[in-house]
């Protein structure tokens, strides 16, 4: 049998142009009208289990920030089974 890890694809890198990346978009939107007295600097993305996403979540949602020409600096910090 294979070890070959499961690779998620970064699908707003991927297809920019499905309706999945434009849900990505949507939310990158969101969260900036949400803090439009301030400048986001910092986002941090948590749950209470393992595997529900967040990886996957937080990667095509930092891919549609630097889309839009922002500056992102993107850090993994599962110490205990990180993603690659």
């Amino acid at each position: 049998m294979s070890r070959l890890k499961n690779k998620r694809q970064i699908i707003t890198l991927t297809n920019p142009r499905s309706p999945i990346s434009e849900s990505y978009r949507a939310l990158r939107t969101n969260i900036e009208f949400s803090s439009i007295d301030e400048k986001l600097q910092v986002l941090m993305v948590s749950s209470a289990g393992p595997g529900e996403g967040k990886s996957t979540t937080i990667t095509n949602l930092a891919v549609t920030f630097a889309q839009s020409e922002k500056k992102v600096v993107l850090i993994d910090a599962d110490l205990r089974k990180p993603t690659a």
